[in-house]
């Protein structure tokens, strides 16, 4: 199986638990994304310009042709929001496994997706493609984004054109996850989000929790949006929607037609989710028994407090996974790995996740303390090789790319 995602570690792991071989294009070539797969290929690492077909399609190619079996077809993750076209290149190639690029174009382009709720008589915010004369109370997305950091308040947004306006609803954020064939969709589960803020980005993702704490009432109203946008829109596979539900009424924010962040947390079924997603796609099929998940989970992003190099010896809990390689630089405020919790509760789930971001940036923070106590004492006891040494550290920090 090809996978192909911003980072596709995550989906590598569900394609092993559901008993596939994956083969991962992304732009982080992780260390746990490397064991799980049969092979990884690295994407030039300008995660501002997003993927490109001059690279993604050699690399692709090249993984398709180094496959000990068949390649059944490509799963892809976060990264063609924006750039459905390159959808439409890979399905030329091999048996796309998700939506097509005009289902994608459809969910992501806000005149049509929004004008779509309106007609099924959906709750969702009041949403514009032009920045409202009073921009207090509104926020403003890029087209295609995704993790909730091009999320900004309006009033911020002065001059970009690849962006639309939606009007602020205060509540809880609750994703669905869900299973569709074109025709209808089953919610899996609800989990409920929460931000990271960060200078300039009030409204990042910080992770997530299931199940969430919903009544009957807006669980049962939120699975029937679900099942009317998926069945309008013919989305096939697993995917999610987004919601804000404000005094427990639920507005749907927008729909990721493909899997999405939560895969971690659900995973550990009888049956696995990526096995769903391929009958879903291939044949149709629906689960005609509901999936059980066990107690609670929750995963997290850990954040780099400043601009920091992954220790050498760094030696990673069984709970972290999306695991950079010793020596690489991590840029301020970028995600360093994720963290992920499971427990009776979701409340002890959640307390846990916040226990291990702040393990992981401890363990961080002692080793670079370490490593500046062992460079002052070179220093003092061998000062004429200062200069190599500061260079050498230099080289190492350089050597890896940016997250």
């Amino acid at each position: 199986m090809l996978i192909a995602a911003v980072s596709g570690r995550a989906l590598a792991r569900a394609a092993v638990e559901a008993g596939y071989v994956p083969l991962v294009a992304d732009f982080f070539a992780d260390a746990d994304t490397q064991k799980l797969a049969h092979a990884c290929r690295k994407m030039p690492v300008d995660l501002a310009r997003g993927f490109q077909w001059r690279s993604l399609g050699p690399a692709l190619a090249a993984l398709a042709q180094g496959a000990p079996a068949p390649v059944l077809g490509v799963v892809y993750g976060a990264g063609f929001e924006d750039r459905t076209h390159l959808l439409s290149r890979i399905e030329a190639r091999w048996p796309l496994l998700g939506n097509d690029a005009e289902t994608v174009e459809t969910i992501k382009a806000p005149e049509r997706f929004f004008a779509l709720l309106d007609d099924l008589a959906i709750p969702h915010p009041v949403t514009v493609t032009a920045r409202p004369r009073n921009a207090t109370g509104w926020v403003a997305k890029r087209r295609g984004g995704a993790g909730g950091s091009h999320v900004v308040p309006a009033r911020f947004q002065t001059r970009a054109t690849n962006v639309y306006y939606q009007a602020l609803v205060e509540g809880r954020a609750v994703s669905a996850l869900f299973i569709a064939n074109g025709r209808t969709a089953r919610v899996l589960g609800f989990s409920e989000q929460w931000t990271a803020p960060a200078p300039g980005k009030p409204w990042r993702y910080g992770g997530a929790v299931r199940p969430a704490s919903l009544s009957d009432g807006a669980a049962e109203e939120m699975s029937r949006i679900v099942i009317s946008a998926a069945r309008a829109s013919r989305i096939t596979g697993l995917a999610s929607a987004d919601f804000m539900l404000g005094q427990n009424h639920p507005y749907l924010i927008e729909i990721n037609p493909r899997p999405g962040a939560t895969l971690d947390i659900f995973a550990g079924a009888a049956k696995p989710l990526l096995t769903l997603h391929v009958d879903a796609v291939r044949d149709g099929k629906l689960p005609w028994k509901m999936p059980v998940f066990e107690g609670a989970a929750a995963m997290g992003y850990v954040h780099a407090p400043k601009t920091l190099v992954v220790p050498r010896s760094m030696i990673w809990p069984a709970w972290a996974a999306d695991l950079p390689a010793p020596g690489e630089r991590i840029d301020k405020q970028r995600p360093i790995c994720t963290v992920l919790a499971r427990a009776g509760s979701r409340g002890r789930a959640k307390r846990l996740i916040q226990e291990r971001k702040a393990s992981i940036l401890a363990k961080i923070q002692k080793s670079e303390g370490e490593r500046g106590e062992q460079k002052e004492q070179r220093r003092t006891c061998k000062p004429r090789h200062e200069e190599t040494e500061y260079q050498h550290a230099g080289r190492a920090a350089g050597a890896r790319p940016h997250r």
